[in-house]
């Protein structure tokens, strides 16, 4: 065990912190004392010590409220100091002092990480994109050019580095690289989602070839005969492609919302009831997608998972926000609330990697009531619309970006959670050879 010594100001921050860095993503059993003489962080064990420098909390008194856009971090510097491993400094000095019992380092990794997990730069931004989301251009890392950098893994690993070096038995590492494929069921079938005149009127506009309009009746009537699968139907390959990789999906449905972005399916429809059976028989998991409005509300949250729930017989404990509506804290407060123990939205629609500066799934924290929540956060770190449209990238760049971002979460024994959409590999939309995308993301290789 190791016993951690803290400055006896912002306790509830400060061990939040210090626990999930230490305990959930290291693995090592930690005590936390507070000490009203204390100015930096002590890890000690034996006559051994590390001290990490506080160069955030301790400038602010209890009471005083440290989100402020007057306290982000003023700039990302990259470390070339021996033994900080090249390291992303947000808070503190690029000044490591080591000798044979002890290493003092004046960056506050602590600071540093509180600041990527809690996401608070994201509360005291008012800029808000179309859809009253925080813009991802907006991100330090993404200002800086650090997005691809799981910057609390990197502190974590180096963390441990020192330990080993300084003799403490490092716990066999319990976490391994995974691949977490994740659909998020907006539009299950395209021939089904408007009334028939829609959807054709929609085809005219975008093609204005009537020749085109009469080839996509066609279709149309071949798929309601049963001659031809719906365009957007893909959950059988879908299933079938995770299967072989023993990657298993989790798909999340919608099951309410009034907004334009939702009603292209009930969840009691009989055949929405049946491909939830057919995943679930199949091993894959069933999470709930809740509505454009919900992410304010936890209410709403709330009665969309109890439809599922009713719908499905099944016990529901994961989601994700449609369209990634998403702010901090409160949504996550909601969430848990709500009785959701896993989340998967952190992640920026714009920019593919780390929003939370890490791959592996941690406790989140709740800045105004400042308490750990009962909900853990699986980061989403590549969606398919960030690619195509957001990115604009073609396939060839995609896989590379892809193949990056795959490196490190393998580096950090992290897992691989992406977003694919049962849409995007229609022909309808131009997705069809996307495929090939999908199918590097699902490999083992990286």
């Amino acid at each position: 065990m190791i016993t951690v010594h803290i400055p006896n100001n912002h306790v509830p921050e400060r061990t939040y912190i210090v626990r999930t860095m230490l305990s959930h993503f290291c693995g090592i059993e930690t005590e936390i004392v507070t000490d009203k003489d204390r100015k930096d962080y002590e890890l000690h064990w034996g006559d051994h010590s590390i001290s990490i420098a506080d160069r955030f909390f301790g400038k602010f008194p209890d009471g005083i409220y440290y989100a402020h856009t007057d306290h982000l971090p003023k700039k990302i510097m990259q470390a070339s100091a021996v033994g900080l491993d090249n390291i992303l400094i947000l808070y503190g000095d690029e000044q490591l002092e080591i000798t044979r019992n002890s290493i003092v380092c004046h960056v506050d990794l602590f600071a540093g990480a509180f600041f990527m997990l809690t996401r608070w730069e994201e509360s005291v931004n008012s800029k808000k994109d179309l859809h009253d989301r925080f813009p991802a251009e907006e991100a330090l890392t993404v200002k800086e050019g650090f997005i691809l950098r799981p910057i609390v893994d990197e502190y974590c690993h180096l963390l441990k580095q020192w330990l080993k070096t300084l003799g403490y038995l490092i716990p066999e590492e319990s976490a391994s690289y995974k691949i977490v494929p994740t659909c998020d069921v907006d539009i299950p079938f395209f021939w089904s989602s408007k009334p028939l005149w829609k959807i054709l009127g929609g085809r005219l506009r975008k093609h204005f070839n009537p020749l085109k309009l009469i080839s996509a009746y066609g279709d149309y009537r071949k798929v309601k005969e049963g001659i031809k699968e719906d365009p957007y139907d893909t959950f059988d390959y879908l299933m079938s492609l995770a299967e072989a990789h023993d990657h298993p999906f989790q798909f999340n449905f919608i099951a309410g919302g009034n907004t334009r972005y939702e009603g292209y399916y009930a969840i009691e429809d009989e055949d929405i009831k049946r491909l939830i059976s057919q995943a679930n028989s199949r091993g894959h998991q069933i999470g709930l997608h809740p509505s454009y409005q919900s992410y304010k509300d936890a209410d709403l949250m709330k009665k969309e998972k109890e439809l599922l729930q009713k719908s499905t017989g099944l016990t529901i404990t994961a989601s994700r926000q449609h369209f990634l509506r998403f702010t901090t804290p409160d949504t996550w407060r909601h969430l848990s609330a709500a009785g959701i123990l896993e989340d998967s939205t952190s992640g920026y629609a714009a920019e593919p990697g780390f929003r939370c500066g890490t791959s592996r799934p941690f406790p989140v924290f709740d800045m105004h009531q400042r308490r750990e929540l009962s909900l853990i956060e699986r980061p989403l770190l590549v969606m398919d619309v960030s690619l195509r449209f957001y990115k604009k990238l073609t396939i060839e760049e995609s896989i590379v970006l892809c193949e990056k971002i795959k490196a490190e979460v393998k580096k950090h024994n992290g897992e691989f959670v992406f977003l694919w959409h049962n849409s995007a590999l229609s022909e309808i939309d131009g997705w069809e050879e996307w495929k090939e995308v999908l199918e590097y993301l699902m490999a083992n290789r990286s």
